[in-house]
């Protein structure tokens, strides 16, 4: 099969993300009800970071490593969304409310895990053209810009590709928060916490993965 040939981190991804389809068809099928239909729409979003961190692996030249970085970063925080999404659960009578604590945390954990992983492929590829302090930076940053992105989408509702559908009115609405920061602490709020959420959990998973090597190696 076409998923054997798959390397193990992303197998099992493909794997995870098969688990949480089931959850929502499941769910679908048994209340008769499109809630959360949103979900699946939003993992496959999540996997387009990967897709990209992939392609950004294969490539020699800094210059499209950098170009797909871009795009990458672009696509990037429509992971760790999903993680917002838990702030539509709520009881609802057709469904025991543990069965969608478990849902939302499943697609949540699964976008979040998708996101963390194209980091660590793409600054792995930076650290071939680059100082290590100079990659670390580039991730730092770009989990910071994540961080925002998730505000846009979150809070006034943007999608990635209205970086190019309105860029006119984004530029608009981030100068408007950088002008008047007092105005706008949930702004800063969200994309600092988030930020430093993404970037913590990054090093978490980098320390497991050179921690995991290195036993292996003795």
């Amino acid at each position: 099969m076409y998923i054997s040939r798959l390397s193990p981190p992303i197998r099992a991804l493909v794997l995870l993300s098969g688990f949480c389809f089931v959850l929502e068809a499941f769910r679908l099928i048994t209340t008769q009800t499109l809630g959360y239909i949103f979900l699946p729409w939003n993992l496959c979003l999540a996997w387009v970071p990967l897709l990209l961190a992939t392609a950004i692996q294969q490539q020699q030249s800094q210059t499209k490593v950098t170009l797909l970085s871009a795009v990458w970063l672009l696509f990037f925080p429509n992971a760790p969304y999903i993680i917002t999404d838990l702030l539509h659960l709520k009881p609802r009578h057709t469904i025991p409310h543990w069965y969608d604590v478990l849902l939302i945390y499943s697609y949540a954990f699964t976008g979040f895990m998708l996101g963390i992983y194209s980091a660590l492929l793409v600054y792995a590829k930076w650290n071939q053209f680059a100082p290590s302090w100079f990659a670390r930076l580039v991730m730092c940053a770009a989990m910071l810009l994540a961080g925002y992105g998730i505000y846009l989408g979150r809070f006034l509702r943007w999608n990635s590709w209205d970086a190019f559908l309105n860029p006119l009115q984004i530029v608009q609405d981030t100068f408007h928060r950088i002008v008047h920061p007092l105005n706008h602490l949930q702004t800063y709020g969200v994309t600092l916490l988030c930020g430093a959420l993404l970037y913590l959990s990054f090093l978490v998973v980098e320390s497991f993965y050179y921690s995991t090597n290195q036993t292996t190696e003795q």
